[in-house]
């Protein structure tokens, strides 16, 4: 015999014994169709490979459904998206500029930002400042992201161009599995995680010994994650479980407001009084030619306490009091009548344990975004960082956090330049202001002087 509740049941298996059981506790229920693995390979740390609509593909996470799983946790977190908003525009500065490298007199390298009106037109074409940005949205997400070059229809030697770079979303593309000790070749654009055939579409990878071998190409790019083969993982990994709980936090105080802080008596009944009403309500029915159903005696058992229950709450009934009366049982050796008890919900003590474990949860998903507290405007033990600490923590950050994901965010668009451009020496980068503090600027230049 089997009876579930949602994602709980129990099995009773005929023995004398019951188990309980819940469907997919530690994941997030039932698996789309799309996941099962028909012909898969298990590798060490989950499946190597999954067949979609006839062709293997490279799971990314362990359900792959890792861009699905990192949007849910941010958005149910109240700050993940505000947190990953302030980095990437920390990343993104004044946005793209053309340089060239250039060394001073005391032989040190700067960037010598110049302006090429003809690399400029061919970028615009592109719509580059979106392309560019959306790249920075999945780059500060999963540390990785997706485009889709496009040549020209010229395909005579010398003849050809690039004429688009676009970005296609993380969680639409996964890479096909070539076979064993093989670097992927293709890569498939999907619905994901439910692949419906109908839109789904595979691309051969772009190939930077030979640009502009194929009409369309996908390439990935992506700061590369310790002992992960084939796609990056996000930085704040390690948090997930915490912003997991700290999204549940909102609402489990809702339905505890709700719910069990209302909850502030536990009645309990005599059984007698139940069997009294069930011989009274058969008698009724045999009065009345009815046959008698048990769904009677509990209609009757909801409306009893809805009744019960209404003359202890309420304005109206404020001061009462309500008197009950316990009576001998011989055969149950024992007295029987109305209890009710007070419950203490202890609700001070509740709120400050959750309010607890959410600074936690606020403190452990911070260090996992790798931006310090200062800057992503989270308020912790009370304090909001001083302008000295945000200007010092800004400066840490682009000396140590810029570098790298702005050579792996502007790669697709100078390869597109060197392509179009052979020879040149023209490079495209982030421009970013520096920041001074105040005492450093003229009075009238300062930000209070021009509020």
């Amino acid at each position: 015999m089997i009876r579930r509740s949602g994602n709980f049941g129990f099995v009773a298996n005929g023995a004398g014994e019951i188990y309980t059981f819940t469907l997919n506790a530690a994941s997030r229920g039932w698996m789309p169709s799309s996941y099962i693995v028909r012909g898969g390979s298990m590798g060490s740390l989950g499946y190597k490979y999954m067949n979609v609509n006839g062709i293997p593909i490279i799971p990314f996470g362990n359900d792959n459904d890792m861009p699905g799983r990192v949007c849910s946790l941010l958005e149910k977190f109240y700050a993940g998206e505000g947190i990953m908003g302030k980095k990437a525009g920390l990343q993104w500065g004044e946005g793209p500029r053309l340089y060239r490298d250039a060394v001073d007199g005391s032989n040190v390298f700067y960037r010598a930002w110049t302006v090429d009106e003809k690399i400029v037109s061919e970028l615009k074409a592109t719509d580059y400042l979106t392309q560019m940005h959306r790249c920075l949205i999945d780059l500060c997400h999963l540390e990785g992201f997706w485009v889709k070059f496009t040549r020209s229809r010229g395909t005579r030697v010398g003849s050809g161009r690039m004429v688009r770079v676009d970005h296609v979303p993380a969680g639409k593309v996964r890479f096909v599995w070539p076979g064993e000790n093989k670097l992927p070749t293709r890569a498939m654009v999907a619905d994901w995680p439910v692949a419906s055939p109908e839109t789904s579409h595979v691309y051969p990878l772009f190939d930077p010994s030979d640009p502009l071998k194929y009409p369309v190409s996908l390439a990935y790019y992506n700061i590369y994650s310790y002992n992960h083969d084939h796609y990056s993982v996000p930085r704040f990994i390690g948090a997930f479980d915490w912003l997991e709980l700290a999204g549940t936090l909102a609402p489990l105080l809702a339905a505890y407001n709700q719910n069990a802080a209302a909850i502030s008596k536990h009645i309990e009944s005599p059984q007698s009084y139940w069997d009294r009403a069930e011989e009274h309500i058969k008698r009724i029915c045999e009065q009345r030619n009815i046959p008698y159903t048990a769904k009677m005696l509990e209609d009757f058992k909801d409306e009893a306490m809805e009744k019960f229950a209404s003359s202890m709450s309420g304005r109206e009934n404020a001061g009462k009091f309500l008197h009950t009366s316990q009576f001998w049982n011989a055969e149950a050796n024992n007295f029987e009548g109305w209890k009710i008890t007070s419950i203490d919900n202890k609700l001070k003590e509740y709120i400050e344990a959750q309010v607890s474990i959410c600074k936690k949860s606020e403190a452990a998903a911070t260090s996992g975004f790798g931006l310090d507290p200062s800057l992503s405007n989270l308020i912790l033990d009370t304090k909001l960082g001083s302008g000295s600490e945000k200007l010092y923590a800004l400066k840490v950050y682009n000396a140590t956090e810029t570098a790298v994901p702005d050579m792996v965010l502007c790669k697709p668009f100078q390869q597109m330049i060197d392509i179009n451009h052979p020879g040149t020496d023209i490079r495209i980068g982030l421009y970013r202001t520096v920041v001074e503090a105040e005492k450093n600027i003229n009075p009238e230049n300062r930000v209070k002087e021009n509020a």
